[in-house]
């Protein structure tokens, strides 16, 4: 792990001794849609930091990040998903990572987070943004998850007959469809983390009631910080932690201040509104690294500068069992109960 600056020995050691989890990035979409090499290491020369240039394996190990929620690189587009390109991707990122594996590992479990950690190589697991254009049969989503398929994002950008997204607020008030609650209990018996990341408030309510396992929210903000569409309200945060799920904070300043431009203390405090409302068994890191996103913070651009958040969390008084929780541990429990 890269020492930087302004990190204190016992940050360091902490980071280190941790598994270090972020459930949410986009970099897949880079490899595969304009031949991005995870194996190089990379800059944005960019102010800001927008968009991408956020990830790579070399920086992946600089910040001492175990593993990583990669999305599958699937256009967000009703149009442009059917069940057969769906399944291709998938099989696609898996030939992939057949032959990426002396540099990362493709993960299917928390066992094999654990044993990527304990041989110093970094892992990802596959995650699909938007449940829209699958094939929502117990059979195939069986497949799916055989070939490593984690989680599925519920809904994304645009709507459909399985989930209403939160895109500005415009389907806020609109109830779960039934075909998307068939769709969580079919996810929860093949072994798939169900992800309420950008779905539509009452339907959040609506599929969180449907969970019988542990769901998560993969990269969000909370209201009672920065009011947004796209932020949780303390009552959804309640109904995640009364189902022992877990909420990832994105780094995006945008979600989490009145400004793209912030230092990490707008991840900071995001995190500690949580530990006040819902207690340390709730968070952890959902970055949205090579996202969408108009911004990264000053000083946490990209996957490298993460010993800065632990840190920053040392040095707000919080505990270090409590930050082991936040940067890996309730990642690594929820995985573990979900997928086995």
């Amino acid at each position: 792990m890269k020492i930087l600056h302004g990190t204190s020995l016992e940050a360091q050691k902490l980071h280190r001794q941790s598994i270090v989890i972020d459930l949410h990035a986009d970099t897949l979409l880079l490899v595969f849609k304009l031949g991005y090499n995870l194996k190089k290491r990379h800059k944005n020369r960019i102010p800001l930091s927008p968009l991408c240039y956020h990830v790579d394996i070399p920086r992946m190990r600089e910040g001492g990040v175990d593993a990583i929620g990669f999305s599958a690189p699937t256009l967000p587009f009703n149009i442009a998903r059917r069940p057969g390109k769906v399944l291709r991707t998938i099989e696609k990122v898996s030939r992939w990572a057949r032959g990426m594996r002396h540099w990362i590992v493709m993960v299917r479990s928390a066992s094999a987070i654990r044993e990527a950690h304990r041989s110093g190589l970094p892992s990802f697991f596959l995650t699909l943004e938007g449940a829209h254009g699958i094939s929502a049969t117990l059979e195939d989503l069986r497949r799916y998850r055989e070939l490593g398929l984690l989680s599925i994002t519920l809904a994304h950008l645009t709507r459909s007959d399985l989930a209403y997204p939160s895109t500005w607020g415009r389907w806020k008030h609109y109830r779960f469809p039934r075909e998307g609650i068939a769709l969580i209990e079919k996810m929860e018996e093949a072994g798939i983390i169900v992800d309420l990341a950008h779905v539509a408030e009452r339907a959040f309510v609506d599929a969180i009631g449907a969970c019988k396992k542990p769901p998560i929210v993969s990269h969000t903000g909370v209201s009672g910080v920065r009011p947004s569409w796209r932020n949780l309200s303390d009552y959804e945060i309640k109904c995640v932690a009364e189902k022992n799920g877990i909420i990832g904070v994105i780094f995006y300043p945008g979600f989490l201040t009145r400004s793209i431009v912030a230092s990490l203390d707008c991840v900071v405090a995001h995190i500690k509104y949580l530990l006040k409302l819902v207690g340390d068994d709730v968070i952890a890191l959902g970055s949205d690294f090579d996202g969408c996103v108009a911004s990264m913070p000053r000083d946490l651009r990209d996957i490298s500068y993460m010993p800065r958040l632990t840190e920053r969390l040392l040095r707000e008084g919080i505990p270090v069992d409590s930050i082991r929780k936040i940067l890996g541990g309730n990642a690594l429990r929820v995985i573990q109960e979900v997928c086995g």
